[in-house]
């Protein structure tokens, strides 16, 4: 399994290929699907292999280029029932910051919004990602949004969305989340993805996550 990170300021997206196959898993702001693509053949493969488009919460910078890469690749845009309605609304969210540095950028980060889009695929609080073209298992992680969801490969490789984020200035130390719409929900959420024991968990906002700095979330 293959994961390889597309980065820009704003947020990552990830190409995750098991080398027949493909899975997007957030598509980063609007604009960033021509990178994306570029991932793509770069890892040798063909927009026709991308089986599935998992958008692991509803924000407009990983569901931004989301329409774009539909329309390139065929593939179906899947997300939670929890965010399901937001991203059929499009617009502005209010973001609710959980620490000062947070509080500066959402003065910033608020004027972003989200394209309105009709997702294909609906999912529940876990699925098999295979039963949908896609590869792994996603799982809700409430918390950020209502409906964040990781997503688990076989390699107990972890894809947390915003459920974690990198430190500002420790990239691949694991914090909370610097938005959350429920903080007790994402500190279990926290706990959960500390309980898999991932060998490597890569999220929207610095990263990749070191092994141990994600083992001490399970005692947040």
């Amino acid at each position: 399994m293959t994961v390889y990170a597309v980065k820009n300021v704003a947020s990552s997206a990830f190409l995750v290929t098991d080398g027949r196959r493909a899975m997007i898993v957030d598509t980063g702001v609007a604009g960033r699907a021509p990178a994306m693509l570029k991932q793509i053949a770069d890892a040798g493969l063909r927009p026709a292999d991308v089986g599935l488009i998992l958008l692991t919460h509803h924000h407009a910078d990983h569901s931004g280029s989301a329409l774009e890469l539909r329309e390139a690749t065929g593939a179906p845009i899947a997300i939670h029932r929890d965010d399901a309605e937001q991203l059929r609304r499009g617009g502005r969210v209010d973001l609710q910051p959980t620490s000062l540095m947070p509080r500066l950028m959402k003065v910033m980060l608020a004027k972003a919004e989200i394209p309105a889009i009709e997702p294909d695929i609906v999912l529940g609080d876990e699925e098999d990602l295979s039963e949908h073209g896609g590869i792994g298992r996603s799982f809700v992680t409430p918390g950020h949004t209502p409906g964040s969801v990781c997503v688990l490969l076989a390699d107990n490789t972890i894809l947390a969305g915003d459920a974690l984020s990198g430190g500002m200035l420790r990239a691949r130390m694991a914090r909370k989340p610097m938005f959350a719409t429920d903080l007790d929900a994402a500190a279990r959420s926290m706990r959960a993805i500390a309980n898999h024991a991932p060998t490597t968990v890569y999220v929207g906002h610095g990263g990749n996550l070191t092994a141990p700095s994600v083992a001490q979330l399970k005692t947040c």
